[in-house]
């Protein structure tokens, strides 16, 4: 027999949401964030969401760029990094599956920041034939798997027309 609860939820397409995670919507990119990490202040206005915790850092940019495909803006991640970063190492950018993207990359690379190593993942998303994209960075000393891997999996994107 299945339990009313099961039924109900099926009929109505609700889900149970886990209350350890938090949505986080921003702008056409939603994903889920451990409800433990605090907001934190942004310097930069093109990444104005920032959350931390675990030892990690997340920076959010609903409106990266205009570019048509999510390869063309990673260049505008990776560039400034090769000058600015200490240690800058990239594995490149690797085609990613975003569901309701037309075009996603992903990027792990490591750097140094203060004599400490670091690792990072960059995830850029987008649409076309209206070309923009969103981005999501991912920082700390030690990443946690478990962690990552299910924001990675709770990202959501929705295309506009405009």
């Amino acid at each position: 027999m299945i339990p009313l609860l099961t039924v109900a939820l099926f009929l109505t397409g609700c889900t149970l949401t886990d209350p350890g995670w938090t949505k986080v919507d921003a702008g056409q990119l939603s994903l889920e964030r451990p409800a433990g990490w605090r907001s934190i202040a942004s310097a930069d206005a093109a990444w104005p969401l920032a959350f931390t915790g675990d030892g990690m850092e997340m920076r959010i940019a609903p409106q990266f760029s205009e570019d048509p495909l999510a390869a063309a803006a990673y260049d505008r991640l990776d560039l400034p990094a090769r000058v600015g970063l200490s240690g800058y190492a990239p594995s490149g950018a690797k085609t990613f599956e975003v569901p309701g993207a037309d075009t996603a990359v992903r990027s792990d690379f490591t750097y140094t920041d203060a004599g400490t190593p670091r690792h990072g993942i960059w995830i850029i998303a987008g649409q076309y034939p209206f070309p923009r994209t969103s981005a999501v960075a991912i920082t700390g000393e030690r990443l946690d798997d478990t962690i990552v891997q299910r924001i990675l999996s709770s990202l959501r994107y929705t295309k506009q027309n405009s």
